[in-house]
């Protein structure tokens, strides 16, 4: 359940970041004082841009959240070995 959870989070930020990134840029483009054609090259770059940079960051959110996930269980494991070993009340 904990695995949903944290992909429901991951998308929520990517999701979030890339919203915010393309307003911006599409608003940066629309305001400078650019010929169309210049306008719609700028675009095409920013939304390739776009792409990689939103890869990149979820690859580097969900490699974060294997390894906090990893540490949780492991952790979980450590509590669960250690209250195996201490004798009944």
């Amino acid at each position: 359940m904990a695995n949903t959870e944290d992909r429901n989070v991951l998308v929520s930020v990517l999701a979030g970041i890339g919203i915010g990134v393309l307003v911006g840029a599409v608003a940066g483009l629309l305001l400078a004082p650019k010929s169309g054609e210049e306008t719609r090259d700028d675009l095409s770059k920013s939304m390739n841009d776009l792409s990689d940079k939103v890869s990149e960051l979820g690859r580097t959110v969900s490699a974060r959240v294997s390894e906090s996930v990893g540490r949780a269980r492991a952790q979980m494991g450590k509590v669960s070995d250690h209250s195996e070993e201490e004798p009944a009340g």
